[in-house]
């Protein structure tokens, strides 16, 4: 059988135990085989020649597919140190978010082997993530929307005039508006986290009313210097008064302005 016009014929040589495919990109070949990702979906490695050699790649579904489970490969987590490292395993690298390699031609058919070699293991990687758990005051907000009979999403998609995402806790579709609600139960961190959230949803035209965050308790429970800055950038409501949060989210009511001890 003749070599198709669109196949170099050292490749065709090299790869015989692959099914060859038209690349997206001139000159780049897809290959598909017996592979599979644990959800059924096919593995495909891209190929090329380049003078002497061939250049292979995964196209970034890899790293898409890890994205998508949640998992950051980048910075410093335990999920990018075990990338790099099976990387490095399988004398491979990373190129804006692809996994990619060079050797000479007459090895294509072991680097296209160890691109989806490196693919398969590296998807593995998806089971680092942790469920993740709702806090008590999380589970609270949601029967209470639940039991106010107010339709929620939880962890929303909002994203940012930038390009950049942020995931709430929830929003609240109100009648008279959406609310982006984040609830936090106690810790230092997460009232700045808050903060800063709600400032950068600001930015995304969610007026003043369109934005509360939940704390948990009191107004007596925070320190007085947290709640002053919060309040300004946000309604403030407290999980000891969720009277004042349905008026808030029902009726537009103005939620009062938090109080520390003595004032």
């Amino acid at each position: 059988m003749s070599t198709p016009s669109y196949i170099d014929e050292r490749l065709s040589d090299a790869l015989r135990c692959w099914h060859i495919a038209p690349g997206s990109k001139p000159g780049t070949l897809a290959l598909t085989g017996r592979q599979y990702f644990a959800d059924g979906d096919g593995v495909t490695v891209l190929i090329r020649v380049s003078g002497d050699d061939a250049l292979a790649s995964d196209g970034g579904k890899t790293a898409a597919r890890l994205a998508d489970a949640g998992v950051d490969v980048c910075g410093t987590t335990r999920a990018a140190a075990a990338w790099t490292e099976l990387l490095t395993g399988f004398n491979l690298r990373e190129v804006d978010g692809r996994i990619v390699g060079r050797r000479p031609v007459k090895q294509a058919e072991q680097l296209a082997s160890d691109i989806a070699s490196a693919m398969l293991t590296a998807d593995g990687l998806r089971w680092m993530v942790a469920p993740q758990r709702e806090s008590p005051l999380i589970r609270q907000l949601y029967e209470f929307l639940d039991a106010t009979h107010l339709h929620y999403i939880k962890r929303p998609t909002i994203r940012l005039p930038r390009g950049s995402e942020v995931h709430p806790t929830a929003q609240v579709d109100t009648p008279a508006r959406p609310v982006i609600v984040q609830a936090v139960g106690g810790a230092e961190a997460g009232i700045e986290h808050a903060l800063s959230l709600v400032q950068r949803i600001g930015r995304a035209d969610y007026g003043f009313n369109q934005r509360l965050v939940l704390l948990k308790g009191t107004p007596q429970d925070w320190p007085a210097d947290h709640l002053d800055v919060l309040a300004d950038h946000s309604p403030v409501g407290f999980s000891a008064q969720m009277g004042q949060v349905q008026e808030f989210l029902r009726n537009d009511a103005e939620l009062p302005r938090p109080l520390a001890i003595g004032e």
